[in-house]
């Protein structure tokens, strides 16, 4: 199959003069009629737009044209791309789903997203205070699944956090958890190394929402794996628990912030929210776990661990969430990782014993040995009457 994204010399040839952001009521790509403007992402401006073939309402990112001191344009045409490429990648109901892509009439190029109606967890938070821990574990649950999907196909978030979970109204009157932003996300290969095209920044440049980064990112190292959204997933829990930051609550610059992630203690959530159940904290402080093999090794181990917390309509994301990591590793080993179990489920029945007891010896065949003394009756008795007959001559 063709790429159906643009390469980065080719944006960054695109974006060689200005191009000015459409206004209500311009049509974009012959299709996309634009009716105002929804805020700003993190590479560029987000445009609510009807999709005048299909009747429906979507929404337009648009890549930043101008780069700021700490990053060039090369770097956010890169990262455009990056995020283009990780969220149409991810297929998940949690995560918001990349549509299409094109080009300005300038030559900038856009991308397409459903149109999300809502508001995103961190003005929950603002309005709120504070969120129960079964509306907590809820939000949480759903955030998992779709970070399933991406770390399973080696896309790694690197900016989760409340603002960046959206909680989107469906058409029934209900409501679900998806991941925006895909804007810092960084691929990596089956073998969990960074994609070279995947390394946008250069060392000593911040990538990342500061209070939420984990200790590899403030450490800038070199690599970098999913582990560092399960840290996230940690200072999530605990922020909406308790309305605070884990750590760096009263810092005062990015020294300040970047040293209470490296060295503050935790404080545990349920000393500073009553309610809040022992094992919860448990899952909390193994996610915040400053050494990286001390977390959880994959997001299906915290939503079992939580999932008896919330309120039970997203309990069957837990085996959801295991089955796309037991899916990835039929993936990564090819079918001879299971070879043992397809041989015995082939075995006829015979072959596998019942029991560990010696089997027994098979009784002789009686049968067989009376078949043979009624043959030597019969022989005998044959040869006497041949006798009789030959003397009767």
């Amino acid at each position: 199959m063709a790429e159906r994204y643009l390469d980065a010399e080719t944006v960054m040839r695109l974006l060689g003069g200005s191009a000015a952001i459409p206004k209500a009521g311009d049509l974009v790509a012959g299709k996309y009629r634009i009716l105002g403007a929804i805020g700003e992402g993190g590479v560029g401006t987000i445009l609510e737009a009807h999709h005048e073939l299909l009747d429906k309402d979507v929404a337009l990112k648009l890549i930043a044209l101008e780069p700021t001191p700490n990053t060039s344009a090369a770097s956010l045409a890169e990262r455009f791309l990056i995020e283009a490429r990780a969220a149409a990648k991810v297929e998940s109901p949690h995560v918001a789903r990349v549509m299409d892509v094109g080009k300005l009439d300038s030559g900038a190029p856009f991308m397409v997203m459903e149109r999300l109606e809502g508001c995103n967890l961190e003005e929950l938070l603002t309005l709120e205070g504070t969120l129960s821990v079964e509306d907590t574990v809820d939000y949480v649950m759903q955030a998992l699944q779709g970070l399933a999907h991406a770390h399973v196909l080696g896309v790694v978030h690197r900016d989760l956090k409340p603002a960046n979970l959206f909680l989107a109204r469906q058409p029934d009157g209900s409501s679900v958890i998806k991941i925006v932003d895909f804007g810092i996300a960084m691929l990596l290969d089956d073998a969990g190394r960074r994609q070279v095209a995947t390394r946008v920044t250069g060392s000593g440049v911040l990538v990342g929402s500061p209070l939420y980064m984990s200790p590899e990112q403030v450490r800038d190292e070199e690599h970098i794996d999913h582990r560092t959204d399960i840290w996230s997933v940690g200072v999530v829990l605990y922020e909406l628990l308790t309305g605070k930051l884990p750590f760096g609550t009263t810092a005062v610059g990015l020294g300040e912030i970047f040293g209470a992630i490296l060295q503050e203690p935790l404080v545990p959530a349920s000393e500073r929210r009553e309610g809040v159940p022992k094992e919860v904290d448990a899952v909390i402080a193994r996610c915040l776990s400053r050494e990286v093999g001390d977390r959880y090794s994959d997001v299906s181990e915290i939503a079992r661990a939580i999932a008896p917390f919330g309120s039970g309509k997203w309990t069957h994301l837990v085996e959801s969430i295991e089955q796309s990591f037991r899916a990835r590793l039929v993936r990564m080993t090819g079918p001879g990782a299971f070879t043992p179990m397809a041989v015995k489920i082939e075995m006829p029945p015979e072959a596998e014993p019942e029991s560990e007891l010696p089997a027994e010896k098979p009784e002789p065949n009686d049968s067989r040995a009376w078949m043979l003394v009624v043959f030597l009756i019969l022989a005998v008795a044959g040869v006497i009457a041949w006798g009789v007959h030959a003397n009767l001559f």
